[in-house]
């Protein structure tokens, strides 16, 4: 047996109880000469008597899990509070007072029953109706909480993500290698060594002020990666090839700062890039609010690919509650899909 459903049986069994205890109370507020008179047997009243209650109480708590998920509380308290109080209301009316207006009905509308009575059993639902407040308030802190640790959460995700990002960037193999083009070409040509460091320049600057932004608007990553792209091919020459083809719309719609970096480092990294051997990258949207990103595949057999940096990624937008993060293999082309998001 489940947890939901043990959880479900108990509530149920206290809930009879319950019912039960109220049932006596009022019987026992009653006149002597106050008869149980219907054409319903006792026992039948007195399983539908039960069922109303259960039937109040779970139906109460199964819409409040349904708005858990459809209607958190911190996205809009004052609407959730003003739908979940509504529908316990109505439903409460469904459930309790519409079956016992028909049973005012069924005994010749004549309850026969004392006013003090009555006010006890409307008092009893009212209580019960308090009961099922209270866990709604229960849960709304324990989704307050929740969100507080998530949120909390995000921020420690970032903040490693962007120190991983800055430690890749800022490691010694990728300085050192930009180190010795930048001294090869002060020898050889001043006029390139000149634009390299503003290149150089330019990337570390932006991996540094990424670290102040969640998101960041396609436009400026792609400015970005101009600077990086020019990086690798002062380096290793027309080894790489990248095309880029997006549309207006796509310019000004966001993502996480440095993604493309990472997609392209993953590609040169794992993929042999010479002169006869291009690697041919391409950038491009779909129509669909999403960037893919893709490369030919020459797979350097030596080097482990852990996906890191694209499970990283992957987390990244599963924080952001974005659906559409992927990457495979595809026609003899890896490729790596990006769901772009709306300002």
């Amino acid at each position: 047996m489940t947890k939901s459903i043990r959880s479900i049986l108990i509530r149920i069994v206290l809930v009879s109880l319950y019912a039960i205890l109220v049932m006596k109370l009022v019987a026992f507020t009653m006149s002597d000469d106050v008869q149980y008179q219907s054409h319903i047997p006792h026992q039948v009243f007195l399983i539908f008597y039960l069922l109303f209650f259960s039937l109040n109480t779970e139906g109460s708590l199964f819409f409040d899990r349904f708005l858990n998920k459809n209607l958190p509380w911190f996205e809009n308290p004052k609407k959730r509070i003003i739908i979940q109080l509504s529908f316990i209301i109505l439903w409460t009316f469904i459930t309790i007072g519409l079956p016992f207006t028909a049973w005012y009905f069924i005994n010749g509308k004549s309850l026969a029953y004392p006013q003090g009575s009555v006010i006890l059993f409307i008092g009893a639902v009212v209580f019960l109706v308090g009961f099922i407040g209270i866990s709604a308030t229960k849960n709304f802190f324990e989704q307050w909480q929740s969100s507080l640790l998530d949120s909390e959460r995000i921020k420690q995700e970032k903040l490693k993500a962007d120190y991983q990002v800055l430690q890749n960037q800022i490691n010694p193999h990728f300085l050192f290698n930009s180190l010795n083009v930048l001294i090869s070409e002060i020898k050889h040509d001043p006029n390139t060594a000149v634009d390299f460091t503003r290149k150089l320049s330019k990337v570390y600057r932006y991996v540094l002020q990424s670290k102040n932004h969640d998101l960041i608007t396609l436009e400026k990553e792609l400015k970005f990666i101009d600077s990086f792209i020019y990086l690798h091919k002062t380096r290793i020459g027309n080894a790489v090839e990248c095309t880029k083809n997006i549309s207006e719309e796509a310019l000004q719609m966001e993502l996480p700062p440095l993604t493309l970096q990472i997609l392209l480092e993953n590609a040169i990294k794992h993929n042999i890039t010479n002169e006869e051997n291009v690697l041919k990258i391409s950038i491009h949207t779909d129509g669909e609010n999403n960037l893919i990103v893709s490369n030919n595949l020459q797979i350097i057999d030596n080097v482990d690919s852990t996906y890191t940096g694209l499970s990283n990624l992957s987390k990244r937008f599963e924080l952001l509650n974005k659906d559409g993060f992927s990457y495979g293999e595809q026609e003899e082309k890896f490729v790596v899909t990006v769901p772009l998001i709306e300002e």
